[in-house]
């Protein structure tokens, strides 16, 4: 079986590459413009809980009393450039030891030098066959896109019923790969818990957590051929 794993709120809590990257505008806008950098933090922490994500670096530049999109571009350059300070949980690590004997693969939408730079600061480019940055391939090409799970099919030689997917977010992770035969696993955790779409959007199964994923593996016939 073709394993294949989203990234953001599926292998690792999200929130914490934005609070990473809140960090690090934090320390670099208040080296430029003065201030301290907890004072910062705090002020886009509270921004973000009181009005979704999208206004933080307006809000913080408007704090700081330097208008102008120019320094929130700057911001958003600095957010996405970092590095970044995350770290993988124990069951992920598990999972993935778990199916390392498999064909196993990365598909993740977003910024690709930021997706990027997630993927080195978990440990991840080495624990896959491949890991697929979809906006590499032109932001067309992201999800619900198939293209890049095309990809991967001709890589193995296989078809879309030796592969199963594991996401989050039921409005773009699996209703382009579904009708391609796809099996499909829904983690319910991170900013989409709560998303509810139509049945043949969503996902085959939902779980709560990585924990409940590899009996579900086994009961589509994961690990059968196995020695042992």
């Amino acid at each position: 079986m073709i394993v294949i794993f989203d990234l953001d709120d599926t292998l690792y809590p999200e929130a914490t590459y934005v609070h990473s990257g809140f960090r690090a505008v934090a320390r670099a806008a208040t080296d430029r413009f003065g201030g301290e950098a907890e004072w910062a933090l705090s002020l886009m922490l509270d921004s973000l809980a009181k009005r979704g994500r999208g206004r933080q670096f307006n809000d913080l530049a408007d704090a700081l009393e330097v208008s102008g999109q120019a320094v929130v571009r700057w911001m958003v350059k600095t957010y996405r450039h970092h590095v970044p300070q995350i770290a993988l949980p124990a069951v992920s690590d598990a999972v993935l030891r778990a199916c390392s004997d498999d064909p196993l693969y990365l598909v993740t939408d977003g910024h690709k030098i930021a997706q990027a730079r997630k993927v080195s600061g978990l440990g991840l480019w080495d624990r896959f066959r491949r890991c697929y940055l979809t906006n590499r391939y032109g932001v067309h090409h992201q999800k619900p896109s198939p293209y890049v799970f095309e990809l991967i099919l001709k890589r193995e030689g296989a078809r879309g019923h030796d592969a199963v997917y594991i996401g989050d977010n039921p409005r773009k992770d699996f209703r382009g790969i579904r009708p391609l035969g796809f099996r499909t696993v829904r983690v319910r955790q991170g900013s989409h818990r709560d998303v509810e779409v139509s049945p043949e959007h969503d996902a085959e199964v939902s779980i709560d957590t990585l924990d409940e994923l590899l009996p579900i593996l086994a009961r589509w016939g994961w690990g059968s051929g196995r020695k042992g």
